[in-house]
């Protein structure tokens, strides 16, 4: 879905927008695996050398892009993926730095471009270990807190869902 323009503090039009969806190109899916390893393995350096995992090598996994129109600049991505019991997971959502003050909202966007195509599978259980330092930002649009903090790639982390999604007693 596409945002709409937003006016500006200064009551300029900003008539830029966000498409999000799943990568429909080669470029796109590019430049979605490079603001991963922009930010969790230059930046944040959870992982070293890459954030590539089995996952992204799944068929079934959807590499989601939040395109600004008109410029075509890919502005964030995120990844869902599911594992052989139906439990769907997202992940890895990052935000180009260039983007993250942008009045666009750029990971709302993507998070909500997530449930969407996640919701039209069929899926009942969609979860997210999200850096807990995240974790307000999930809450303000409606996820919910699942057990507590654990460590993952030697950060804290909160499993979440959003409030439609069902609980499952041993996500893993």
């Amino acid at each position: 879905p596409a945002a709409a323009p937003v006016t500006t503090a200064a009551g300029t039009r900003d008539e830029r927008s966000l498409v999000c969806r799943i990568a429909a190109t080669v470029e796109e899916l590019d430049a979605h695996y490079a603001l991963r390893e922009a930010s969790f393995v230059r930046n944040q350096a959870l992982f070293d050398g890459s954030d590539i995992d089995d996952h992204d090598h799944d068929p079934r996994t959807m590499h989601l892009v939040a395109v600004c129109e008109p410029t075509g600049e890919v502005a964030g991505a995120v990844r869902c993926y599911v594992r052989d019991d139906g439990v769907w997971f997202g992940g890895r959502l990052v935000v180009s730095q260039a983007f993250r003050a942008s009045k666009l909202k750029v990971a709302p966007a993507l998070v909500r471009a997530a449930e969407e195509h996640v919701r039209a599978t069929g899926a009942t259980t969609f979860l997210a270990y999200i850096q807990c330092r995240y974790a307000p930002l999930f809450e303000h649009i409606g996820w919910v807190r699942v057990g507590g903090e654990v460590e993952y790639a030697g950060t804290p982390h909160q499993l979440m869902r959003p409030a439609w999604s069902a609980e499952v007693p041993t996500p893993g």
